[in-house]
C-alpha cells in the first residue's frame, strides 16, 4: 500500500520535479563539490528511497570522503527533526561487508561507536541498510531496510551546455 502511494506521488510530482533542471543542479538539489544532493521530506523504506532517487535521475547518496560526510551531516542537522536518512549502502550481498550500490567498497566510513551491529531485536529482520542516525549525530548506523526514513539522493553536477 505504501509503495503504491509513493508511485502516485511520483506521478503527481513528475512535471514539477523533472522540468525544473535549470543549471548545474536541478531545483531543490544542493551543490557541493562535483555532486548535487536532495534531502527528502518524505519517508520510505530503503527500496522506496532508491526508486524515488532513480525517478529523480539520481541515486541514494554515496559518501566517499570526510568533506562530503561533513557537508551531508551538517545539512542533515539543519533539516531539523529527522531521526535518520537512508544513504546508498547495504550488506545484503555479503553479511557484514557493506558496499555502495553498484558494488563499490566503502573506502571511507564514519560508523557510530559500536556500529554496524546488525541488532534489530529480531532474527527475521536483521539490519542490512545504511542510514545516518540523528541519535548518533548523523554518524552511520545499520537499520532494517523496511524501516521508514527520509533519504538523500545524489547526482553529478551538470557540466554540459549551460550558459548563464
Amino acid at each position: 500500500m505504501r509503495l503504491g502511494l509513493v508511485f502516485v506521488l511520483l506521478c503527481a510530482l513528475a512535471p514539477v520535479t523533472v522540468a525544473k533542471d535549470t543549471g548545474r543542479c536541478p531545483e531543490g538539489f544542493l551543490e557541493h563539490g562535483s555532486s548535487c544532493y536532495w534531502f527528502s521530506n518524505i519517508l520510505g523504506s530503503f527500496a522506496e528511497a532508491r526508486s524515488y532517487c532513480q525517478f529523480l535521475g539520481s541515486h541514494l547518496a554515496r559518501i566517499t570522503t570526510k568533506d562530503e560526510d561533513d557537508f551531508i551531516r551538517s545539512r542533515a542537522k539543519e533539516e531539523n527533526g529527522s531521526p535518520g536518512y537512508w544513504v546508498g549502502a547495504t550488506d545484503l550481498i555479503k553479511e557484514g561487508k557493506f558496499m555502495w550500490e553498484g558494488g563499490s567498497p566503502l573506502n571511507y566510513t564514519n560508523w557510530a561507536p559500536g556500529e554496524p551491529n546488525n541488532e534489530s531485536g529480531s532474527q527475521k529482520n536483521p539490519e542490512h541498510c545504511l542510514m545516518l542516525a540523528e541519535f548518533f549525530r548523523y554518524e552511520w548506523n545499520d537499520r532494517q531496510c523496511s524501516s521508514g526514513h527520509k533519504f538523500i539522493c545524489e547526482r553529478k553536477v551538470s557540466t554540459c551546455c549551460c550558459n548563464k
